[in-house]
């Protein structure tokens, strides 16, 4: 089975579903939120486009699919108000992988445009929100159509396919984590940007944030429950590669034996995710 069919996130809103293990995945979001902030606001200052078209490759489904997009739409809602600009209209579309649950997004857009009314105003936008569904290795969009393009935990996925040998020897999974020598050697081969910022920056990999006040206040460690956290963020991710490959009887236990290795491991050193931000402008 190709993996586009497969490499999807948890589906619906359950206990092992991604919109409910997504934290780690919200922290990342917020912690690169100062550099897509600056580079939108940049990016309008400089351009001025009456309707300004963002796309999310990657988009995912749950409480973070529509994150950035608030970010972005109230980033240049303050821009125009300092300008004493009327805000442009928006057009947004969310990209992901055909299989991925784009009903449960579509359901919560109704209550995001209320609430956009709420805070802007009848004459803000309007904003006119799409779903996407492709692999963003293919073309998606004609040429020069979209102005800003954002992407959060989704690059590190290759598209490549699952092998029929062995269940365990052919199993792949399409992941590769490179190191910023790598992403600055990719920018300047391909030719068509320039990296404008790099950033670098490590979360745990529970998802709890160093900053946090229990931590500051002392906060003990329980490596039982963060590896709890851990095992069900991976499961929401992968479960369906894996429950694909190897059959739905073997998740329960795998994760479970998961999470006491993790438990393990973070009993004797932190585990810590890096995670880098770029901002790429076009020559």
């Amino acid at each position: 089975m190709e993996v586009q069919q497969v490499l999807h996130m948890n589906w619906g809103n359950g206990e092992t579903s991604y919109a409910t293990n997504s934290k780690l995945q919200e922290l990342v979001i917020n912690k690169a939120k100062p550099v897509v902030i600056g580079s939108i606001s940049d990016l309008y200052t400089t351009n001025l486009p009456r309707c300004l078209r963002v796309a999310d490759l990657g988009c995912s489904s749950g409480p973070n699919t529509l994150l950035v997009i608030s970010e972005i739409i109230d980033a240049i809602d303050e821009t125009c108000h300092q300008l004493k600009l009327t805000t442009p209209e928006f057009q947004v579309f969310l990209n992901d992988l055909p299989s991925n649950d784009f009903n449960t997004i579509f359901k919560t857009l109704p209550a995001f445009y209320d609430q956009l009314k709420k805070e802007k105003g009848d004459k803000f936008g309007p904003c006119s929100i799409t779903g996407l569904p492709g692999s963003f290795y293919d073309r998606l969009f004609p040429t020069s159509t979209i102005d800003f393009l954002h992407s959060s935990y989704s690059l590190h996925w290759l598209s490549q396919g699952l092998i029929e040998e062995a269940k365990v020897d052919s199993f792949n999974l399409p992941f590769y984590m490179p190191s910023h020598k790598e992403l600055e050697a990719v920018v300047c081969e391909e030719g068509s940007f320039y990296l404008d910022q790099l950033q670098i920056f490590d979360v745990n990999w529970d998802g709890s944030d160093d900053d946090d006040d229990n931590n500051k206040a002392g906060f003990m460690f329980d490596r039982f429950i963060s590896g709890q956290k851990m095992a069900k963020c991976v499961r929401a991710v992968a479960e369906p590669m894996i429950a694909c490959h190897f059959g739905e009887t073997v998740i329960d236990i795998l994760f479970n034996r998961y999470m006491e290795y993790v438990s393990d491991h973070l009993s004797k050193e932190e585990g810590k995710f890096v995670n880098f931000v770029i901002s790429l402008k076009g020559k």
